[in-house]
């Protein structure tokens, strides 16, 4: 409930156990995590899920409830269900972003991240293909916990209102811990998954000497990074090796050294940021490490002022003791289910006990206790997808993707992030494997070739916007970062080998070519 107690004393003062700098700070970057996640999926929805889009949820939704009939509610959540039209595809993204800015500045933020919570799983599950990445799940998790962390009032300071509308508790422990758990498990287990799969590149030590140049979508940095002596590329990966395996534990420990590990942890996917485009994923990892820091540390860097204001709001009273027992029993509760699907992740599904197995089975719709396990073999290779259409089926052009190297060897990697690009996204992962695996891929082909202009804003270069191509074909390069002297030389960044067809030439007729 939204608090209106006007029991408060003006004159605390911030303790090394104090949270409400941290909770602050917080919020506001989750506030603009939304506010990326709702505004890139706004200028990709109706191309990748509209009604003439590649993967229609009109579509799927029909498939899915001829299948389950009035269990797909439960298993596909979302509010598609009352209306699945281009429109309201479109109005939930504009509301998603609109609402972001309500977290920004801090107005009635738990109810609005409720509301945001209700829409990116919606969102989640509608997408298909396009939203089945570890960062999309991971963003509802997040918020599902944050619930536990906000304060439930009208407005946050400094909002120059009165006093009874600005009032919060304190963050209680266990919402702190909920977070810090979280971290914990992300961390660890991306650094265990690495260690149990056997990995040679991880092994010796390797695997960045690969990643810099076969990654998704490098940033211009990752084709300097990718240069660095072997040496300073092993250091890295046992440096990478400190954050996930030995920083995570320090979070069970004391103060300075759960400091320590938020920094260790921060910084790690920092240089994740600045080599990689992870759209969002990168700065709701960071986020995630602010828990671990309390008020005496962040006070050093913010306002005065704004401290002033957030220690008058608080109340002085303990929170009301059914909502102390009712976060922490949910919070034990969660802790409990988090832990088994953590297990479950690095030991196999028969490590739990079969009731809690099935547990969270039943709850793993509402994408509140995913798995996770970042990067647990390394892609030593880099395969690209490169379409091309044709009028008569002997001249060929290519379509060239906004953020994926194509045709034009001499464009650099891009900056992206925290802007998705989902298709070029779910292009990387399709290149690795054979068409049949990827049956979407065929309906992107299919919109090429009857033009749907809702697909045509995903690329660079079109060369037929105006009319459609009688045929497109595919083929698989590999790519590779160029050499310091070729790139000085020709202005290249990437250089392409390998070719194989992917895709023979296909149309919407059944001519033979």
């Amino acid at each position: 409930m939204l608090s209106n107690s006007t029991n408060v004393n003006p004159q605390l003062e911030i303790k090394s156990e104090s949270y409400l700098l941290t909770r602050w700070l917080f919020l506001r970057g989750f506030g603009l995590i939304y506010l990326s996640a709702f505004a890139s999926y706004a200028v990709q929805i109706i191309g990748l899920n509209g009604s003439h889009g590649i993967l229609p949820v009109q579509e799927m939704l029909q498939q899915v409830h001829d299948q389950l009939g009035p269990a797909s509610y439960w298993f596909f959540p979302t509010v598609f269900w009352l209306n699945s039209s281009d429109a309201c595809l479109q109005w939930v993204t504009y509301i998603g972003t609109i609402l972001s800015f309500f977290v920004i500045l801090g107005i009635m933020t738990g109810p609005v991240l409720l509301v945001l919570a209700v829409l990116w799983l919606s969102l989640v599950t509608a997408g298909g293909e396009f939203t089945a990445f570890q960062s999309d799940g991971m963003l509802v998790e997040a918020t599902f916990l944050t619930l536990f962390f906000v304060p439930w009032q009208w407005f946050e300071p400094p909002w120059p209102v009165p006093l009874s509308l600005r009032q919060q508790f304190p963050p209680s422990k266990i919402s702190i811990w909920l977070l810090r758990f979280m971290i914990f498990r992300i961390m660890f287990a991306s650094g265990l998954v690495k260690i149990l799969s056997g990995d040679p590149t991880y092994r010796d030590l390797t695997a960045l000497t690969y990643h810099y140049e076969t990654q998704p979508i490098p940033t211009p940095l990752a084709w300097y990074a990718h240069h660095l002596p072997v040496w300073i590329q092993k250091i890295s990966v046992l440096g990478m090796f400190v954050s996930e395996l030995v920083a995570p534990l320090l979070i069970f420990t004391i103060r300075p050294l759960r400091i320590v590990a938020g920094i260790l942890m921060f910084f790690l996917q920092l240089l994740i940021a600045l080599t990689g485009n992870y759209t969002y994923l990168s700065f709701l990892m960071m986020l995630l490490c602010v828990p671990l820091w309390d008020d005496r540390l962040l006070e050093k860097v913010f306002p005065r002022s704004l401290t002033r204001a957030l220690q008058d709001s608080q109340i002085s009273t303990p929170l009301p003791r059914w909502r102390r027992l009712s976060v922490k029993y949910a919070g034990l509760l969660f802790i409990f289910l988090a832990a088994g699907q953590t297990i479950m992740t690095v030991a196999g599904r028969g490590a739990v006990p079969t009731l809690l197995r099935s547990t969270i089975a039943y709850l793993s719709p509402l994408r509140i206790i995913d798995s996770y396990g970042l990067f647990a073999v390394m892609t030593t290779t880099r395969p690209e997808i490169v379409f091309e259409g044709s009028e008569d089926g002997k001249t060929w052009k290519a379509y060239e993707f906004k953020y994926k190297p194509g045709d034009d060897l001499k464009r650099p990697p891009p900056w992206v992030e925290p802007h998705m690009p989902r298709l070029d996204w779910r292009l990387w992962f399709a290149a690795m494997e054979p068409v049949d695996a990827s049956p979407w891929v065929l309906n992107l082909v299919e919109r090429l070739l009857d033009g749907s202009p809702d697909v045509k804003g995903f690329f660079a270069v079109n060369p037929f916007a105006e009319k459609p191509p009688k045929y497109v074909r595919a083929f698989v390069y590999d790519y590779h970062f160029t050499d310091e002297q070729t790139r000085v030389a020709t202005g290249c960044w990437w250089r392409r080998d390998n070719k194989s067809v992917y895709l023979p030439p296909v149309t919407l007729k059944q001519d033979d070519l």
